[in-house]
């Protein structure tokens, strides 16, 4: 029976090497090239094999495979993912991060990354029960619940909080409403406001995650707003997303034009919804550069809210 190339199993199951690996002889051993012939390792897949060929060191391979028991190293998720070798999986520039410290912004560690990310996975499709840690006792079906386990009205961090959110507090209220909160996109009206009009890939009703606002990776803005096109927006239409745009908040961080107009086009043109919002695009009601959160609450889920 032939083996299964590299490419086959990323894409059937999880990469991470267990007590069972070469039926348990090989299960604690550090030496990958005392039973693998490095030569050989993936040549169905050359892009992994050129960084595999490049480092030659078992922090590479624990980086997909896990430690195989061997407990002095941990998975090495950015001796692959870094700006020289995979500069583009994920989008990693700017200071701003979800790094798990309250107190400064920090460059990302594989300590971090494996606060999210449990599997490897490298089918190009993201799923949440795989490439995601599953943190005990939560259940969750997709991203947004994903992070509503940690965002929510009990456990969200106290350095922090949701702001913005209204009186109602929808996008906190997790553990009431746990499959239904913050799905910006999911209204209650019929979609047929002044203000309507999105741009090709999104509909009204349609459930945007918090990734398609929110880098987690790294961004020049604060609150974690994406800041290029290419690290959100992800249902938008492929060629409009990868030009890319940029996106600054605007007025103190309070202007959300730019973000919103990478989705929002006005089909009735009013309020300055001509005006080129700074990124290159038009859309939404810009005239006098306001606040957006005057009117718009984070995860409202009405036809004129957020």
């Amino acid at each position: 029976m032939m083996p299964l190339q590299a490419k086959t199993i990323s894409q059937n199951g999880t990469l991470t090497l267990t007590p069972a690996h070469g039926s348990g002889s090989a299960w604690g051993k550090s030496n990958c090239n005392a039973c693998h012939i490095a030569a050989n390792l993936h040549k169905s897949v050359p892009k992994i094999k050129q960084i595999v060929d490049k480092k030659r060191t078992l922090l590479t391979c624990s980086g997909c495979h896990g430690d195989n028991g061997v407990k002095h190293t941990q998975k090495q998720c950015l001796i692959c993912h870094n700006s020289t070798d995979m500069p583009q999986h994920p989008l990693r520039s700017g200071a701003h991060r979800h790094d798990f410290d309250a107190s400064k912004d920090l460059p990302t560690t594989n300590k971090q990354c494996v606060i999210c990310h449990d599997a490897s996975n490298m089918n190009g499709k993201f799923e949440p029960a795989r490439d995601l840690t599953r943190f005990e006792g939560a259940i969750y079906q997709n991203s947004n619940e994903f992070c509503l386990v940690c965002h929510n009205r009990t456990h969200q961090q106290a350095q922090f909080p949701i702001i913005h959110a209204g009186k109602r507090e929808q996008s906190i209220a997790a553990e009431e409403d746990y499959r239904k909160i913050d799905k910006h996109g999911v209204t209650d009206g019929e979609g047929t406001g002044l203000y309507t009009g999105l741009r090709s890939g999104y509909a009204y009703k349609t459930t945007v995650d918090c990734v398609d606002c929110h880098a987690m990776h790294g961004t020049a803005n604060v609150g974690l707003i994406i800041d290029d096109s290419r690290k959100g927006a992800f249902l938008l239409d492929p060629m409009l997303r990868s030009k890319p745009y940029r996106i600054n908040l605007l007025e103190n961080n309070t202007n959300y034009s730019q973000l919103c107009a990478l989705c929002h086009n006005m089909k009735t043109v009013a309020e300055g919804g001509d005006i080129d919002t700074g990124n290159g695009l038009h859309g939404v009601h810009f005239n006098n550069g306001s606040d957006c959160v005057t009117c718009h609450n984070h995860g409202e889920r009405v036809q004129k809210g957020l």
